[in-house]
């Protein structure tokens, strides 16, 4: 019966159907109770305290008080209410103000790698990095990604523009033919879903940094591979 209605409920939240506090409380208590109604624990909690906000800011020694919850589960909503404080922080995500936020940005996340790794950042109109998608062929002299897998990233996140970053494990950031390569497959993808690709930075393991906006290649790469001007100038994609 219990599984029946965890689906049902599932539904409901998978549908983007109105529920009601205490049962979206129940539903974040299937992770604490596996096979367990967790429909009566989150009443008994919703009658101790006035909101779902107010649970998760609660105490364990008050949370455990509660009849049915238990320490383990009292753990399991303290950890939540803090993700939920981390959430509503300001300064939880990273926001590219100017381009030496981006070089710092980078240097942060692909120093100290011994393979290649590609990143591409998702920032929304406001410069801010909302998604992250990390690839690596685990060699340290090159890294592959496949033109459909950007595509899927993109599709799915939607952002406002992208930036491709990866690493050199030597020391000369300077791209390579198949960096080109991977460069306009990726300006193409994003001028078929109507993003800006804002730069496509390498940065070499003695802390160099190659930028292909700062070179002047990638305002060449738009032109080339801009879905318009293919499809005007009708050649074959």
């Amino acid at each position: 019966m219990h599984e029946g209605h965890r689906q049902r409920m599932y539904e409901k939240l998978k549908n983007g159907d109105n529920l009601y506090e205490h049962e979206v409380l129940e539903i974040l208590l299937y992770n604490a109770y596996p096979r367990k109604n967790t429909n009566p624990i989150a009443h008994a909690l919703l009658e101790r305290f006035p909101s779902i906000a107010a649970v998760l800011e609660a105490d364990i020694d008050e949370l455990v008080s509660v009849e049915g919850v238990g320490e383990q589960t009292a753990l399991y909503l303290k950890c939540v209410g803090r993700c939920f404080g981390l959430f509503n922080r300001t300064d939880c995500f990273t926001i590219i103000k100017c381009r030496a936020d981006l070089c710092d940005f980078v240097k942060m996340r692909l120093g100290g790698h011994r393979v290649e790794v590609l990143e591409l950042y998702a920032l929304d109109k406001n410069g801010k990095i909302v998604r992250i998608k990390s690839y690596t062929s685990k060699e340290n002299d090159k890294v592959e990604v496949a033109p459909d897998e950007v595509m899927k990233f993109v599709s799915l996140v939607k952002p406002y523009s992208l930036v491709i970053a990866h690493n050199h494990t030597g020391d000369n950031p300077n791209p390579s033919r198949a960096d080109d390569e991977c460069t306009k497959q990726i300006q193409l993808v994003c001028s078929m879903n109507n993003v800006q690709l804002r730069d496509h930075l390498i940065y070499a393991g003695n802390g160099s940094m190659f930028s292909y906006y700062d070179s002047g290649r990638l305002i060449s790469i738009r032109e080339d591979f801009s879905i318009g001007n293919l499809l005007r100038d009708g050649k074959r994609i």
